[in-house]
């Protein structure tokens, strides 16, 4: 009668110690699921962040890409005459197909 009570007394204390151990387990595991959630809410917010911010910057650097492409392609007749072109009287202008002009490279 004792053996039994003594066996009944042990497989209550380990099935007290098992479920102490998994109710421990599970409240971790929702601790680390409410952290690591949290953690990735805050990444991808800043990620957001990020991103809008990158999406500004390129318009930013794309107008003034214009902008320098713009001022290096504005070529006066001034800065033209300061470079040393000259201003011609009579054009000549070469017309596909025809025959009375012809064009060669002479180097002698």
């Amino acid at each position: 009668m004792t053996n039994l009570i003594k066996q009944k007394t042990k497989t209550l204390s380990i099935n007290k110690f098992t479920n102490y151990s998994l109710i421990v387990l599970i409240g971790m595991s929702a601790l680390f699921y409410m952290y690591f959630a949290n953690v990735t809410v805050r990444n991808l917010t800043v990620l957001e962040k990020t991103k809008i911010q990158i999406q500004s910057l390129n318009i930013k650097v794309s107008e003034m890409e214009s902008k320098r492409l713009f001022a290096e392609n504005s070529v006066g007749a001034e800065k033209a005459l300061s470079l040393g072109f000259v201003e011609i009287k009579h054009p000549i202008f070469i017309i596909k197909g025809s025959r009375k002009t012809a064009l060669s490279l002479k180097t002698d």
